[in-house]
C-alpha cells in the first residue's frame, strides 16, 4: 500500500478539506511518474499528481482507475492541483509525503524503500491483491482464483497448459 493510501485509511481526510499535498521522492519514482499533466487516462499511472489524488479519493487505485473519466473528474483534478511534488535525490527509492488540511492538521508518512523493493517486499496477500486488480480487466474471477491456486502450487502442475488455459 502506498503512503497516501495509508494516510487515507488511518486518518480519512476529506478531499475538500485538504489544503496541500507534499510529495518528496527519489529520482526513479520522480522520473517514472513525472508527468504533471496527463492527456489521456492511461497516462495517470505516470503522474505523481494524479496518483496522489486517486490514492486519497479512491478505495483502491488499480488499472481500472487509469481512464479518461478519472482524468476529467473535477474532484481528482482539483486534488491533483494541490500536489507539490519534488525530486529529492537523497531519498533514492524512498518517499516522504505530507497531507496538510485546511484546519492546520498535517498527516505525514515516510518510507525508505518503496513497497516491492527487496528490502520492503510485498506479502503473499499483497501480491495476490495486485494480481487480482490487474487480471480482473480480462480474466473471470473464477479463473483468477484458480490461477492463484495453480501458481501457489506450481510444482504440482503437470502441464503449463493448465495455467495458460485459465488466462482466457
Amino acid at each position: 500500500m502506498g503512503l497516501l493510501e495509508e494516510i487515507r485509511d488511518k486518518y480519512h481526510p476529506e478531499p475538500d478539506d485538504i489544503e496541500k499535498i507534499k510529495i518528496e521522492t527519489g529520482h526513479v519514482a520522480f522520473t517514472a511518474a513525472g508527468n504533471k499533466s496527463p492527456k489521456i487516462g492511461r497516462e495517470i499511472k505516470f503522474s505523481l499528481w494524479y496518483l496522489a489524488a486517486l490514492a486519497l479519493i479512491e478505495k483502491n487505485v488499480g488499472l481500472d482507475k487509469f481512464v479518461d473519466e478519472k482524468l476529467n473528474d473535477p474532484r481528482v483534478t482539483n486534488l491533483a492541483n494541490k500536489v507539490d511534488a519534488q525530486l529529492v535525490d537523497s531519498l533514492g527509492f524512498g518517499a516522504r509525503v505530507s497531507v496538510i488540511m485546511k484546519n492546520g492538521e498535517e498527516y505525514k508518512a515516510f518510507r525508505r524503500k518503496q513497497k516491492g523493493h527487496p528490502e520492503n517486499p510485498l506479502s503473499t496477500r499483497e501480491l495476490e491483491k495486485k494480481f487480482r486488480d490487474a487480471a480482473k480487466m480480462t480474466i473471470t474471477e473464477k479463473n483468477i482464483e484458480m490461477l492463484i491456486e495453480k501458481i501457489k502450487s506450481i510444482e504440482h502442475v503437470a502441464d503449463i497448459r493448465e495455467i495458460v488455459d485459465l488466462l482466457h
